[in-house]
């Protein structure tokens, strides 16, 4: 799944070459992923308007979209007439293309936004779990359940050691899976987190609580070095794709994982072999010299195959 640093990277490129584009028309083939309002008032909304700038939030994408009132509101329109944000989530699969009208599309095509300059961006999802809301520009963020309970941006000045140390201390669960639950902080996700919690040598399992400051300290400096490396190796990325009109086709390379999905492998600090375990469903790679086993909860979220 495309995390912050990959979303930001095709935000740059996004704000490069099509900020300033009208849209024609919006073809909506996986209805699906539409989650509000419906198909027609997206259409009467966004046709004719004009992209004006490329946001983030998270992992969301958000296009603000403005339309110069003509006849009076459009009684189809969502609230707020004349600026909407289309507000995108990649999920696991969804790929943004700017390709022309003209070509054909590809396969897993789930919407467009056609633009007046013959271009299109596409919308490809494999999977169709990919989502699209319009809602009153601005408004995303209290509006929108994801985006309203969502933590401080992790390479923002509210994202400090001392808030992280606060939000960990009033939770009870364990350390990884709060981490992506997006409510502690913004845009983290399974690969990010494995490689940010192996550069401050915690096991993925520990209680959030029961962290000391120095290793509260050590989380928080690992997410913000991690995490702005990515972000400055994509920002580079996409002003090269910009600069040759090309498409973000892989968001492999953004950032090259030293832990993440690479069990038996040595890690990259003491040389032993990583090793792969489950922990709330999802894959996690750790070293367990680096990582040590500490503070295990009995419960039913213990991991069945922790590392010994």
């Amino acid at each position: 799944m495309p995390e912050l640093p990959e979303v930001e990277t095709l935000r740059q490129l996004l704000a490069r070459r099509v900020a300033g584009a009208r849209i024609e028309a919006v073809p909506l083939i996986a209805a699906k992923i539409l989650r509000a309002p419906d198909p027609a008032a997206l259409a009467a909304a966004v046709t004719g308007a004009v992209i004006t700038g490329v946001g983030r939030r998270g992992k969301y994408l958000l296009l603000r979209l403005e339309k110069p009132e003509r006849g009076g509101p459009d009684a189809a329109a969502p609230e707020g007439q004349g600026a909407w944000d289309l507000v995108i989530h990649l999920k696991m699969r969804g790929r943004l293309r700017i390709e022309s009208e003209s070509d054909p599309p590809g396969p897993y095509l789930c919407a467009e936004l056609r633009l007046t300059d013959g271009r299109t961006l596409r919308y490809y999802d494999m999977w169709r779990w990919g989502e699209w809301a319009l809602v009153s520009a601005g408004t995303a963020c209290r509006s929108l359940p994801g985006l309203a309970a969502m933590g401080p941006e992790p390479l923002e000045p509210g994202f400090t050691s001392d808030y992280l140390a606060r939000q960990l201390a009033r939770r009870r669960g364990l350390l990884k899976p709060l981490l992506l639950g997006q409510q502690v902080v913004a845009g983290l996700g399974n690969i990010y987190c494995d490689e940010c919690l192996h550069r401050a040598r915690l096991h993925p399992a520990r209680l959030a609580h029961r962290l000391r400051p120095d290793e509260v300290a050590r989380l928080h400096e690992a997410i913000v070095s991690i995490l702005g490396a990515a972000v400055a190796q994509g920002s580079a990325l996409a002003e090269r794709l910009a600069a040759q009109q090309a498409n973000l086709d892989s968001f492999a390379g953004i950032y090259a994982s030293q832990v993440n999905d690479r069990p038996g492998q040595s890690c990259p600090t003491c040389g032993q072999a990583l090793q792969k375990m489950h922990l709330s469903g999802r894959g996690t790679t750790l070293c367990p010299h680096c990582q040590p086993v500490a503070d295990f909860p009995e419960s039913p979220e213990t991991p069945k195959n922790r590392p010994r």
